[in-house]
């Protein structure tokens, strides 16, 4: 015998006894406002991108690219697992495969709740139709899990804004009853959906399942499936876990066992609970069927879809990251695949208002000596607004820590992305650059909405208009240039870009107007008072990062790393003008494929720049690229060897034969500076501010730096030239103790991490960051340069025993051993000799001189 249970409301008149329940939603003629055969603005390219997992902060949080629309999520456990926090005892968690257009599988192993959590996600799309998705979770008790394991699961939907939506939306939810009598208990729980956005919809969660098809043991008033229909404030939709303990019984406890069932309520509400209680091993599905798809999403289809999709993944990663020497091996191309998966799998969507302050400009003009301290009590008095509503389709750099979009970061992410799915990174280009205002200004933090507000510090909320932050947007559409003139060969996802030339010709007259705007507002906002160096032949081209104070420079992203103190308005900074170099380039790129007159002009702002790279800021005694700054009338060079020091070499502004790429590659290969034996630190070892303070670009070895280092010298180390060799011996070894490292860390703790200690390897700072430290997979697919020399990933020699990755060859120890002590003593007073001034600081850092 099955039942229905339906709310008496009039909507549910339609349903008769007689009608099975499919047809509730089948045969609904109710139109809404967008009365098309597409709800939403899809086209055959973004449709399979309208659903995900875009809510980063959850374990499992499934939502539309819609504003005001659906949200929904999976919670579990007696220790109730929702939003992924830094601190859950969770042994690992992560995406093992997922591409952001099929869908893919995730665990979660959580100890606290003893219990290893699977979960597949699928979708499936036609063409323009809105498409079906589907969900399953399974779990397995770990091997320390009592016996007879009891887990509470709730799936839950919300749907936003529904109040002022009128008659065009509605949530309701009913269940299914099998059984007779005092034995009747729910069998399966359903949802109607009716949203302008996306149509009408329907959601099943058809018969749970527990160990050997039964679930836990049941009682006439507890029943293991139970579904909760309710009405809550806007603002409590995004907190379900909240929402979902006050909708317990009264006085009931999420670990009281007698007492922690729902009360059974389906009917019309914006947030619905389906809750069901497991014993041991369990598995239940979500089963998503829009009505403009030709046919419903079905248990059978979702297994189907999950197979397909997973053999799918494998080839496509064959096809474009397949590690090479001495990578090429099943435990690193797993670990290869679970990164980029992870990255793939942050893919999230943000919509609502975002606080900006732009009261008071005029102190944030930073032309007084401590201009810092002006900015500070602008801030202190100012008055943020609410600017939007805004979306966002973004990568996040880490689902527990940053699940937010970052504009630096960005670039990063869409380095790995280009190459897998084109037109998915240029749509994401295309979401950022709608956040620009008029002037060209684009936030370097995106918060937006009550949900990933919560997980921002309050002095991180607001964005000020005369903050920059590295473009690395440019990146992605330089790349795109380069796709479009063969010169980088594509194997990714199909591109409707490449293929259809009027469909890229289209998006290169949408995104050139607003590069270009941006360009601009970098060049006067940013610009530095090159008119104060009485230098030779120097041009206008000079920059400096607003929003510096003493010891940080958040604009710069490289935080904490050592400026000169205090800060300066005479300052210019090597990485700001590299940037906007990185800028011209690719707009002269684009000028140049689209035949514009303004080729020109952005060819000679490149020329000017890469000449003040060596004019302005290369100091010949201290043999690096340097900031710089006016003291005593004087142009003076501020050297601080790090990062920084190798922007025009990481950034790609020096050839083959450029004069300073000797010099350069001393600095990031000398153990007393940059180089470890786990990859180039961010700061010399040898300089007074090494480890200082907060230590987070002090030291720490950071991978989308050495990135850009490998990538450079894998350019250099495969390009004729004088030092070829010399850099693609740098390359081998780089290349190598980087992986290295991050694998040892990631078999250890399960994670990838924010950044990797200096002196031990140890991985750092935010687990589980798979944003631009992904960019190991890239790396790994890297060609390998010394083919001769057969070592596997962990830095055996098969040609003779252990040798530790790095490590030269050829001489004794001894020998070694004494030619370092040499060499090192040679090599610091030289630069000691070098220097024609230390100025020891409050901050008790060191800075370097060379006044020219």
């Amino acid at each position: 015998m099955r039942v229905h249970t339906l709310p008496l409301v009039s909507a549910i008149l339609l349903f008769r006894n007689t009608v099975p329940a499919e047809a509730l939603w089948l045969n609904d003629t109710t139109t809404t406002t967008s009365d098309s055969a597409v709800p939403y603005k899809l086209d055959a390219n973004t449709a399979s991108l309208l659903w995900g997992p875009y809510r980063p902060g959850c374990y499992v949080g499934i939502r539309p690219r819609i504003p005001s629309s659906l949200t929904m999520g999976v919670m579990w456990g007696d220790n109730l697992r929702h939003t992924i926090g830094t601190n859950d005892s969770i042994a690992g968690w992560g995406w093992t495969t997922y591409d952001s257009r099929t869908g893919g599988s995730q665990t979660i192993h959580d100890v606290n709740n003893t219990i290893d959590i699977t979960t597949e996600f699928v979708k499936k799309y036609e063409g323009q139709s809105a498409g079906n998705w589907a969900l399953r979770v399974r779990g397995s008790p770990r091997k320390d899990a009592k016996s007879r394991l009891r887990t509470t699961v709730v799936f839950y939907v919300g749907m936003e804004k529904m109040s002022q939506c009128g008659d065009d939306c509605e949530l309701l939810s009913w269940v299914e009853k099998k059984g007779q009598n005092d034995r009747i208990h729910v069998d399966s729980a359903e949802f109607k959906i009716k949203h302008p956005g996306l149509g009408l919809a329907r959601i099943s969660l058809p018969n749970p399942k527990g160990k050997d098809n039964a679930r836990s043991s049941r009682t006439s008033v507890h029943n293991s499936t139970a579904v909760k229909a309710a009405t809550v404030e806007e603002d409590m939709l995004w907190q379900s876990n909240t929402v979902y303990k006050n909708a317990l019984n009264p006085g009931s406890e999420i670990r009281d066992k007698k007492n922690t069932m729902l009360a059974n309520q389906p009917g019309i509400g914006n947030m619905h609970f389906v809750q069901m209680v497991f014993q041991d091993d369990f598995e239940f599905e979500v089963l998503y069927s829009s009505r403009e798809a030709r046919k419903q999403m079905t248990s059978s289809e979702l297994t189907a879809a999950v197979e397909s999709n997973r053999d799918a993944f494998n080839t496509m990663f064959t096809s474009v990251y397949r590690p090479s020497r001495p990578f090429n091996n099943e435990s690193h191309v797993a670990f290869s695949q679970s990164i980029l998966s992870n990255l793939l799998g942050g893919l999230s969507y943000f919509h609502g208002d975002m606080k900006v302050d732009g009261t008071r400009p005029e102190l944030y003009s930073e032309t007084n000596t401590e201009f810092w301290k002006d900015a500070e009590e602008a801030r202190r008095h100012g008055r943020s607004q609410d600017k939007g509503p805004f979306e966002l389709l973004s990568y996040v750099p880490s689902r527990s820590f940053f699940p937010r979009g970052f504009l630096w970061d960005e670039g990063f992410h869409l380095l790995l992305v280009v190459e897998w799915d084109l037109d998915l990174a240029l749509e994401v280009v295309r979401s950022w650059l709608t956040l620009m205002d008029d002037d060209g200004w684009i936030a370097r933090e995106i918060v937006l909405g009550p949900e990933a507000r919560n997980k921002v510090p309050e002095n991180f909320i607001v964005q000020y208009p005369h903050i920059a932050n590295p473009p690395t947007l440019f990146w992605t559409v330089g790349k795109y240039i380069d796709m479009l003139s063969g010169k980088i060969t594509y194997n990714g996802h199909n591109s409707i870009y490449l293929s259809q030339p009027e469909t890229g010709a289209k998006l290169l007259a949408e995104i050139y107007p607003l590069l270009k705007r941006h360009y601009g507002w970098f060049r006067r906002t940013q610009s530095g008072d090159v008119g104060a160096y009485t230098i030779p032949d120097v041009t206008t081209e000079g920059y400096r990062w607003r929003g510096r104070a003493p010891g940080t420079n958040l604009a710069s992203g490289l935080d904490d790393f050592p400026r000169v103190e205090p800060p300066d308005p005479t300052e210019l900074h090597i990485d700001a003008l590299c940037w906007v170099g990185v800028m011209a380039s690719t707009l002269s790129a684009i000028a140049h494929y689209t035949k514009s007159a303004d080729d020109s002009v952005f060819q000679q702002q490149f020329a000017d720049i890469v000449r003040n790279m060596d004019t302005v800021h290369w100091s010949e005694k201290e043999d690096m690229y340097c900031d710089t700054l006016v003291f005593m009338d004087r142009h003076t060079h501020t050297c601080l060897p790090g990062y920084v020091s190798l922007f025009p070499f990481m950034m790609g502004f020096m050839d083959p034969d450029h004069p300073h790429l000797n010099a350069t590659l001393n600095l990031l290969r000398d153990p007393e500076e940059l180089w470890s034996l786990h990859g180039i630190r961010s700061l010399s070892r040898s300089s007074a501010q090494y480890r200082t303070k907060d230590d987070y670009w002090r030291s720490p070895i950071w991978l989308n730096i050495n990135y850009l280092i490998v990538e450079q010298l894998l350019r250099l180390g495969t390009t004729s030239g004088p030092l070829q060799q010399r850099c693609k011996e740098i390359y081998t070894e780089l290349r190598e103790n980087l992986v290295r490292t991050t694998y040892a860390s990631w078999l250890e703790t399960g994670f990838v991490w924010e950044q990797y200690n200096s002196g031990t390897g140890k991985g750092q700072r935010t687990k589980g960051f798979t944003g631009w430290t992904s960019l190991l997979t890239k790396m790994m697919a890297f060609p390998d340069l010394e083919p001769g020399k057969i070592k596997d990933g962990n830095g055996y020699d098969r040609s003779g025993g252990y040798m530790e990755v790095g490590a030269e060859r050829g001489w004794g120890a001894g020998l070694v051993a004494i030619a370092v002590v040499v060499f090192g003593i040679l090599y610091v007073m030289r630069r000691r000799f070098a220097r024609l001034s230390q100025i020891l600081m409050a901050s008790g850092g060191v800075r370097r001189f060379s006044i020219l």
